[in-house]
């Protein structure tokens, strides 16, 4: 499978990368920084802008499927990242005849507040609000834009080895998640891989912890 992939620079972009040419696939990694990465043997780098329609759309000549890994920085917690980025993809997609899209969000973005328990339900309608509402901004595009699309909510994200068995979940199902739900970015890169390939989420929030205890 050739798979594009936005956010290949990022700590979970990064890890999404070498998970998937591990596999065997290969990786269209479309980023600003094109000297940030290192080549390697399935790895194809082209560089661009996020709001770039147009060399997007080259990137994804050929692909299978589309990968959004985008966070922002510390210092840029207010940018609206995913406000610029979603509408792009999606134009950029349906050009190339792309139909499936995996885009890493939150837990407690949008509806998925509602799978969220105190105190880390606190954060999100404080320090996290701003980047959460860019989320939704670009997120609430997807439902009608006619994409096989999913959105992975992972809670706090940490480096480490991956768990045998994270927490994945339908945030439809009402499920609760941990008041502290650590997550590791390895195990989000694992989920997001695999949820490319599998039809039962297309349209779904998909909730992710590695802190499995829920009760």
């Amino acid at each position: 499978m050739k798979i594009a992939l936005l956010g290949a620079t990022g700590r979970t972009g990064t890890e999404l990368m070498s998970q998937a040419l591990d596999a065997g696939h290969e990786v269209v990694a479309y980023v600003r920084r094109p000297d940030a990465l290192t080549s390697r043997e399935g790895l194809s780098i082209v560089g661009g802008q996020l709001d770039d329609r147009e060399a997007l759309t080259r990137a994804l000549d050929g692909c299978d499927a589309v990968a959004v890994a985008l966070g922002p920085k510390i210092s840029q917690h207010n940018a609206p990242i995913m406000a610029t980025a979603v509408p792009p993809v999606i134009a950029a997609a349906k050009a190339n005849g792309v139909k499936r899209v995996v885009v890493l969000s939150a837990l407690g973005v949008g509806d998925t507040f509602a799978n969220t328990r105190y105190p880390y339900r606190f954060g999100c309608r404080t320090f996290l609000a701003a980047n959460f509402r860019d989320h939704v901004a670009g997120e609430s595009q997807l439902a009608g834009s006619g994409l096989d699309w999913t959105t992975v909510h992972p809670g706090p994200l940490s480096d480490a080895p991956r768990t045998a068995r994270p927490l994945i979940v339908d945030a439809k199902s009402g499920t609760k998640m941990p008041r502290a739900p650590r997550t590791r970015r390895s195990d989000v890169a694992a989920a997001m891989l695999a949820m490319i390939e599998d039809p039962a989420t297309i349209g779904k929030q998909m909730l992710l912890t590695s802190a499995v205890q829920v009760a």
